[in-house]
């Protein structure tokens, strides 16, 4: 190699590479790399769904982003799915709603009529509401309890409060119709929201049906007989003729009397009704279906009244 001059008439240097053309931008390519892959993370996730969770790497958050971080989750309302027929005048379902979300929300109901519900039946069955410390505590003999709100199926109580985090609240409701209420059917639908701020849960419905078999209570017609009583007689046709019928005064019944549909017609007189337990002034008389010694619908109101004559002699009497 020695006496040799190199080709291009350069020494070469010892150690050293000699790199022809220009050196490569590294920083500027890794700037607009960033850019880029930010311009796609951006436009990602304003387009949500699918490639918000992908960009994120976490569905967690893409979820509490989209429905909030409250979860609402409510109970059924069974027991109110019945029937008002015979003594059944009225019917009690606990409801619970639990918030299965990370922070304390507000929860609020309210309710509606669907279509087939009869209007005079649904203004006339009373719904009462009243919170309660678990399901257990709500049946069919438990006293309306403090914090109770009331309307009917026509203008249903709201029911409100605030559950922490996994907390649950349950309320107690009762419904029950009048002696008036008319046959028919009502199709109640309640609604449970849960929200805080702007985060809210689906809000979650109940759809109830309720029948009401028991025929409305007749007016008795009264006639006296006499000066010393007077009778009570209504419309047996909408019974069996065999059905049976006793008289009451509040709880109390009148005699040991019973009679048929054939003629149910009932004497009063100051024997039957007393001073004691019954008083003076008038007297409002059930006549109610007999089943087995028990009484059960109320087919008939009527009013007596005491009366005196001159010889101070209590008698009964037409109101």
């Amino acid at each position: 190699m020695s006496g040799r001059r190199p080709v291009n008439g350069r020494r070469p240097v010892s150690g050293r590479r000699t790199v022809t053309g220009r050196r490569p931008r590294t920083t500027t390519r890794s700037t607009l790399a960033a850019v880029v892959v930010g311009v796609i993370v951006g436009v990602a996730l304003a387009s949500g769904g699918a490639a918000s969770a992908l960009w994120t790497a976490s569905a967690t958050v893409t979820e509490q982003v989209r429905t909030g971080a409250v979860g609402l989750t409510a109970g059924t309302l069974d027991a109110l799915q019945a029937d008002y027929a015979g003594s059944t005048r009225s019917l009690t379902a606990p409801w619970t709603f639990t918030n299965s979300g990370t922070v304390a929300a507000s929860y609020s109901t309210s309710g509606s009529l669907s279509s087939g519900s009869s209007a005079a039946l649904a203004a006339s069955i009373a719904v009462v509401a009243w919170p309660v410390t678990a399901a257990s505590a709500c049946t069919s003999t438990t006293a309306v309890g403090p914090g109770s709100v009331s309307g009917t199926w026509s203008a249903v109580p709201n029911l409100t409060g605030t559950l922490a985090s996994k907390a649950a609240a349950t309320w107690c409701l009762r419904t029950s119709i009048a002696t008036s209420s008319p046959t028919g059917r009502v199709n109640p639908v309640l609604t449970v929201s849960l929200a805080s701020g702007s985060w809210a849960a689906t809000p979650q419905d109940r759809r109830i049906v309720q029948n009401n078999t028991i025929v409305p209570p007749q007016t008795a017609v009264c006639r006296t007989d006499g000066e010393a009583y007077a009778w009570l007689d209504f419309d047996p046709s909408t019974r069996a003729t065999a059905t049976r019928y006793a008289t009451y005064v509040g709880g109390t019944r009148i005699s040991n009397d019973e009679r048929t549909g054939d003629y149910p017609h009932f004497a009063f007189t100051r024997d039957n009704l007393p001073r004691d337990p019954f008083g003076d002034g008038p007297i409002h008389v059930d006549i109610r279906v007999m089943v087995d010694g028990q009484p059960t619908d109320l087919m008939a109101v009527g009013t007596v009244t005491v009366v005196y004559d001159q010889y101070g002699t209590r008698n009964i009497q037409c109101g």
